[in-house]
């Protein structure tokens, strides 16, 4: 539907009260008095007189006066169907009145000019009821603006539009002179039968409240059974009241009343229909715009029921009808429901609680007062009992409060109930228990933790099972860096996470994103400690080799050689001599393997020498030996790089000796450069050569594997970069290791 259509519709919509109106209230002159109430709500009985309840513009009647007669007729035979006389504007009519002035009533004489109806004093007099018709018409047109297409939107602007007909019958209503010839009976009954048809709109609207396109179309019954069920209360009041009165004044005042027999039939039936979709609802939206409709109209009423006795009307209209309005309007329009429908529903368990509490000290307060017969007693005594309730009535609210929302709104108690959790004591059933208990303390069908670690490998825990409903999605952050994510779905009966759970779900995301990282740290350690469970296997098992393979059979020789010598020192001793002779050289050899050994483990030469001057003693003993064509290498620190650490030492020599001699065997380089230095809180050692590089699609190796994994071993890297003028080795090592690790 287009704007300038919409836009037609809510003009005539409004024009259509405003019209009727005028219409009626022009439809002849007027006394400016109002003698109308329903006997619903009470008022004076019509019988031989009729009381005016209300007065407007300049007439001479006043409230309360009892009109007796009017130009010359009875009050009791023009009630009881005499035909009246035809009044015109600007003549004047003698009324007889009897007017009460303390302990004394008169009979008076009064003349009344007729006017045109006082429009003005009339509004002047009514601005709540005006102004709440107002608010009315423009909730209408609200909805139907935001919702043109709805069925609920259009019945409910219609409705908006019918209900300000009643102001021609209350508190515009029947005066006095109406039932003597002037406008008669017609704009009074037109005016509350149309209200009664913007009842029965009002129950169309909620009965289809959230249905699909098509549905009332499908249902040709549908909107005459909801347009005459409140004609069915006033029917039934009809009835009634033909049988148990006779002919005569109250007669027709009950028959006047069509707006509250109706009223009592179409509020409990728009209520079931409201309640009914709530229990039906396909959809979470419309369950929720139900639910909100149903509890402001209910509190609307129970409001008007409670102060009804207390605040006056105009007040009481001005208190009820724009929240009520307005949460139609937001149900009908489906705007941010799940976060005003909860809102609304706490503010009227919170209202409840006051409302009890309030209703057991008044009855308190008058029990000790009839018992005391003292007032000021009575007062102090319920001051005494309502401070000793009021904790009673907060614990009791409280206790509601977590009975209804879970403890979504205690997120202090949620938050330190996962701090006492422990990660490092078996990390994977530390998360799901932290799951279980936010499953349990906020209601969730389904939590799921989603995390990767270091090594790329995921981290899953879930609890609950999935409905397939859009999972509310909290980042888990510890330290500025994102772990992961924890996906939340609320229980069917617990209300969806709203803008104001933001802050709840913000300190439960750190506090998970924490655990997270525990966990995540945890694992780290376990896989760490494997690792050097590992390698230190590895170099048993090599050094054990070495020793079993090399030094082992070498010494065994040496000692057969020695028996041999000892054997031949009786019979031959130059030969024992020469055998010892050959003896020493094989233990020297020995010796050497031994320390090939020791230097596997760790190079004695860092202890005595230090990484660089080791190093640069490598590097010249490498170009002593080396011949003709060999690769010169050079090694340059600076003045402030040692003492370094033990670990760091071996790593950075074996790195360094790793790149240099990959360069050698493969580069075809004739220099290449070690540069050693400190960078902040960690050793930077560079080794770069002039060489070829590495080729297209080379596979990484062991050496340059090995170099990446010692450096990562203390937490730091390596990186091999190549181009046309040779390649790059660097290692980035952190000093914040023990010495000795």
């Amino acid at each position: 539907m287009s704007r300038s259509v919409r836009l037609l519709v809510i003009l005539a919509a409004w024009a259509l009260p405003v019209v009727w109106l005028v219409a009626a209230l022009a439809a002849g002159p007027s006394d400016g008095s109002v003698v109308w109430s329903s006997p619903l709500t009470g008022g004076d009985r019509w019988d031989d007189r009729l009381v005016v309840r209300e007065t407007y513009g300049d007439t001479p009647l006043r409230v309360g006066d009892e009109i007796v007669a009017i130009g010359g007729q009875a009050v009791a035979d023009l009630l009881a169907g005499e035909r009246a006389v035809e009044r015109e504007s600007g003549t004047r009519v003698d009324y007889r009145v009897r007017r009460g002035g303390g302990a004394l009533t008169l009979d008076q004489q009064i003349s009344v000019p007729l006017v045109g109806y006082p429009v003005a004093d009339a509004v002047r007099e009514n601005v709540p009821v005006a102004a709440a018709s107002v608010l009315t018409l423009l909730a209408g047109a609200v909805a139907f603006w935001t919702r043109p297409r709805a069925a609920a939107s259009r019945a409910f602007l219609a409705a908006t539009s019918l209900a300000p007909a009643a102001l021609a019958a209350s508190p515009w209503g029947l005066g006095a002179v109406d039932l003597a010839g002037s406008r008669g009976l017609w704009p009074h009954v037109v005016g509350q039968a149309v209200c009664a048809a913007a009842l029965g709109l009002a129950l169309l609207s909620a009965v289809t409240l959230g249905a699909p396109a098509g549905w009332v179309r499908a249902r040709p019954w549908l909107v005459p059974v909801t347009l005459l069920t409140p004609f069915a209360g006033y029917g039934v009041w009809a009835a009634a009241t033909l049988l148990r009165t006779d002919p005569g004044g109250e007669r027709t005042r009950a028959l006047l009343s069509i707006v509250m027999p109706s009223l009592v039939v179409a509020l409990p039936a728009v209520v079931v229909a409201l309640a009914v979709t709530v229990a039906r609802a396909g959809s979470r939206e419309v369950r929720l715009a139900a639910r909100l409709t149903l509890l402001t109209l209910v509190s609307g009423v129970v409001t008007r029921l409670l102060l009804g006795p207390v605040l006056p009307d105009d007040m009481l209209l001005l208190l009820v009808a724009p929240p009520v309005l307005a949460g139609v309007v937001v149900a009908l329009v489906g705007y941010r429901l799940d976060d005003i429908e909860p809102v609304v529903r706490r503010t009227i368990v919170q209202g409840a609680g006051a409302a009890l509490v309030g209703t057991a000290f008044v009855a308190v307060a008058g029990a000790v007062g009839r018992a005391t017969d003292v007032p000021v007693g009575a007062l102090l005594a319920g001051g005494v009992v309502a401070l000793a309730v009021l904790p009673v009535g907060v614990a009791l609210q409280r206790a509601v409060r977590r009975l209804v929302y879970g403890d979504a709104d205690l997120p202090r108690t949620v938050v330190s109930e996962l701090r006492r959790l422990d990660a490092t004591n078996a990390p994977a059933e530390a998360l799901v228990e932290t799951l279980s208990l936010l499953s349990r303390r906020l209601r969730l069908r389904y939590a799921r933790i989603e995390a990767v670690d270091a090594e790329g490998q995921p981290l899953v825990a879930a609890f609950g099972e999935p409905d397939g409903r859009p999972p509310v999605t909290i980042d888990l952050v510890a330290g500025g860096t994102r772990l992961g994510a924890l996906h939340l779905e609320v229980a069917a009966e617990r209300d969806a996470f709203g803008r104001g759970d933001r802050r709840l779900l913000e300190e439960v995301g750190a506090q998970v994103g924490t655990l997270v990282q525990a966990v995540l740290a945890n694992r780290a350690l376990q896989r760490s400690r494997q690792d050097i469970v590992t390698a230190r296997e590895e170099e048993r098992r090599r050094l054990r080799r070495d020793l079993h393979d090399g030094l082992g059979p070498s010494l065994a020789t040496l000692a057969l050689r020695l028996e041999a010598a000892h054997d031949l020192m009786s019979t031959d001793p130059a030969l024992a001599g020469e055998a010892v002779a050959g003896l020493a050289d094989l233990a020297r050899g020995e010796i050497t393997e031994v320390r090939r050994l020791v230097e596997g483990l760790r190079p004695a030469a860092l202890d005595q020498l230090g990484l660089v001057t080791t190093l640069r003693q490598r590097a010249a003993q490498h170009e002593l030996t080396g011949g003709d064509g060999v690769m010169v290498w050079t090694v340059e620190a600076t003045d402030d790089l040692e003492p370094l650490p033990a670990a760091v030492e071996v790593a950075a020599y074996r790195i360094v000796l790793e790149a240099v001699t990959n360069a050698v065997r493969h580069s075809g380089a004739r220099s290449c450069t070690v540069t050693l230095s400190r960078d902040g809180e960690a050793l930077l050692a560079r080794v770069r050569d002039d060489g070829a590089g590495l080729a297209d699609g080379h596979r990484v190796g062991v050496g340059l594997e090995s170099m990446k994994e010692r450096a990562e071993e203390l937490g730091g890297t390596c990186v091999v970069t190549s181009d046309g003028t040779g390649t790059v080795v660097e290692a980035r090592l952190p000093l914040g290791v023990r010495n000795g690790g």
